[in-house]
C-alpha cells in the first residue's frame, strides 16, 4: 500500500507541473489570489504508531491584510484539504478547512514566506492499530516556509500538529512533516 501512496503522490506532482505551465498566470499585485498544490509527509511522534500523510489543498486569499513595519505585508486566506491519512497499515480520509495568516515581504521581492494557520479537519478513521485518535473531529495546527523559485510555483516545508483538543478521552495527537509543491494562479 505504500507503493500505491509513492506512485499517487509522483503522478499528482507530475499533473500540478503540467498543469501550472498552461494555467498558471503571473499574480498581479493587488489582486487576490488562489493557489493548489499536492502535499505529501511523515510523522516524528516518538512511541506511536507512524502516520503518513497525502493531500490535495487549495487556498484563496481573503481581503484582510495588514502592513507590519515597513518591511512586512501580513495577508490572510482560507484553506481546504482532503487526503488520506496512513497508520498501521489502516487508512482514511483526513478533510480541513481553515484560516492562514501570510507574512511576506511588502516590497514583493523576497521570494520566501512564513505561514502560520488552523483548521477544523475530520476524520473518517480514528483507530490507526494500536492507535486511537479519539474520534473524528481533530484540530491541525501548522508553521510553514514556502520558497517561490518561479513567480506562481513553490516549494513548501510544513510542519503540524493534529489533535482533538481533549474532546475525547483519547487525544494522543499526531505531528508531522510534509513537503509541498504549491502553484498560484
Amino acid at each position: 500500500m505504500r507503493r500505491f501512496h509513492e506512485t499517487a503522490f509522483i503522478l499528482m506532482i507530475a499533473t500540478l507541473l503540467t498543469g501550472s505551465a498552461f494555467f498558471c498566470e503571473p499574480v498581479q499585485a493587488g489582486r487576490s489570489s488562489w493557489e493548489a498544490g499536492v502535499r505529501g509527509g511523515w510523522s516524528f511522534n516518538d512511541e506511536d504508531e507512524s502516520f503518513s500523510q497525502i493531500d490535495l489543498f487549495v487556498n484563496d486569499g481573503l481581503p484582510w491584510s495588514w502592513q507590519w513595519g515597513s518591511a512586512v505585508q501580513v495577508d490572510t486566506q482560507l484553506t481546504a484539504a482532503v487526503g488520506i491519512l496512513d497508520g498501521a497499515g489502516d487508512e482514511g480520509v483526513a478533510g480541513s478547512l481553515g484560516f492562514e495568516f501570510v507574512f511576506g515581504s511588502s516590497a514583493g521581492k523576497c521570494p520566501f514566506q512564513l505561514r502560520a494557520g488552523s483548521a477544523l479537519t475530520l476524520i473518517s478513521e480514528d483507530e490507526y492499530g494500536d492507535e486511537d485518535l479519539g474520534g473524528p473531529l481533530q484540530f491541525t495546527h501548522n508553521i510553514s516556509l514556502y520558497y517561490w523559485f518561479l513567480e506562481n510555483l513553490s516549494t513548501v516545508a510544513r510542519v503540524q500538529h493534529m489533535s482533538n483538543a481533549d474532546l475525547y478521552s483519547e487525544n494522543p495527537g499526531v505531528n508531522m512533516v510534509m513537503l509541498s509543491l504549491v502553484c498560484r494562479f
